[in-house]
């Protein structure tokens, strides 16, 4: 056992963390580039998952992603309060678990609903700070060796700055108005509520079994329970 979480995840709520989230990076509208490193990072590692994960506040938000079940590829989300993601943005640094069941200081919903061991993430930062993890995730405990982690590493450099490059297309804003804050949180409210739209719609349409229906609902409980 190795992993202990941080006292302080003040940083999640950092009003100028969250004023980095420009309309791009919370679009479902899959990016070639980011999706092609996330693949690379699946080829690179052997680990079947790769993520973008963008830790908002009430969600993870996964902006690319390989090898996600049917779930998750619908609401392209998870709680922030379960994920592992939370911690590399907390901690600004990387975070390595061999094998999540001997980890207690994790948080077990994804552990156990979707039998998640080994993780390896990396900041992603855009404007200097934190916005989420470039990751790789296996359901069976792993280790990855020094080469492959600073292989890694240079991934999610590279996705770091295609995120700066998809804030820079969006007008500076002029304003830092008490209406302009009140603005973006209500967009924020309505951009963490599609994962619930999304997989309603995939449910109603018949591309989800009632059994994923519910698992990805579990995912998004926090969702559920303050739209309620």
């Amino acid at each position: 056992m190795s992993f202990v979480p941080p006292q302080d995840m003040s940083v999640l709520d950092d009003a100028g963390r969250l004023a980095s989230f420009e309309a791009p990076l919370l679009d479902s509208t899959p990016d070639p580039e980011l999706q092609a490193l996330v693949a690379e990072a699946t080829a690179l590692t052997g680990f079947p998952i790769g993520l973008v994960s963008l830790v908002v506040r009430k969600i993870q938000f996964f902006r690319a992603q390989v090898g996600l079940p049917p779930d998750l590829s619908a609401t392209l989300a998870t709680d922030r309060c379960t994920s592992f993601c939370q911690f590399v943005v907390a901690r600004g640094e990387g975070l390595r678990i061999e094998d999540a069941t001997r980890e207690p200081g994790l948080p077990r919903d994804l552990v156990e609903r979707y039998g998640i061991r080994a993780y390896v993430g990396f900041p992603l930062t855009v404007q200097g700070r934190t916005v989420g993890s470039f990751c790789v995730i296996d359901a069976k405990p792993a280790r990855l060796e020094a080469g492959v982690l600073t292989k890694l590493e240079e991934l999610a450099r590279r996705a770091s700055a295609r995120l700066e490059e998809m804030v820079r297309q969006v007008p500076a804003s002029t304003s830092s108005s008490e209406a302009e804050a009140q603005a973006r949180n209500a967009w924020l409210a309505v951009a963490e509520a599609q994962p619930l739209l999304s997989l309603s719609e995939r449910f109603a349409d018949g591309q989800l079994s009632f059994e994923e229906f519910q698992r990805g609902i579990g995912a998004l409980a926090g969702l559920t329970d303050s739209s309620g």
